[in-house]
């Protein structure tokens, strides 16, 4: 669960939003509208973190993380669909590639296996193993079918992406 309390955001004097309050409750799907300019990439960068809201607070149910995709339709172009997806978990991201730069190492040392032996523990506790099969599900609640998942997402149309 996500809660907004007495958000406030200001630029300047300029008020956006005041005293929002809201909850978004597991097991349903939120969608944000409004006309352009009235502040709903501002909202979403509040509740990701990615700005600090003026006053108020937004908080996350224990266990629970938050992942955003960017709007930039070409900041994953050289990207697999799938990997588009799992890299929303920038740390798991980040752990499965330097897993898989140890591993590719020909002199592979000492101390990249207690690296690697620690990438691994990281890399469970994050229900690595699942990553992709449950961004491939993701997908496909979505809409998106397997056959695309391998696909860059350069050669997905618009409206795919």
């Amino acid at each position: 669960m996500i809660t907004v309390a007495g958000l406030r955001i200001q630029f300047g004097k300029q008020v956006l939003f005041q005293e929002v309050n809201m909850k978004f409750t597991s097991g349903n799907c939120y969608g944000v509208i409004g006309a352009n300019g009235a502040g709903k990439s501002t909202l979403l960068k509040a509740i990701s973190g990615e700005i600090d809201p003026t006053a108020g607070h937004i908080s996350l149910g224990p266990e629970e993380r938050l992942s955003v995709l960017s709007q930039d339709h070409f900041a994953f172009d050289e990207e697999t669909v799938l990997n588009a997806v799992l890299k929303g978990h920038t740390r798991l991201w980040e752990v499965m590639q330097e897993k898989d730069a140890l591993y590719a190492k020909a002199d592979f040392s000492n101390e990249d296996g207690i690296r690697s032996s620690e990438l691994e523990e990281e890399f469970a506790d994050m229900d690595g193993w699942n990553a992709e099969s449950d961004a491939a599900t993701l997908l496909s609640n979505l809409g998106v079918k397997e056959a695309l998942h391998p696909t860059l997402m350069k050669d997905m149309s618009g409206k795919q992406k």
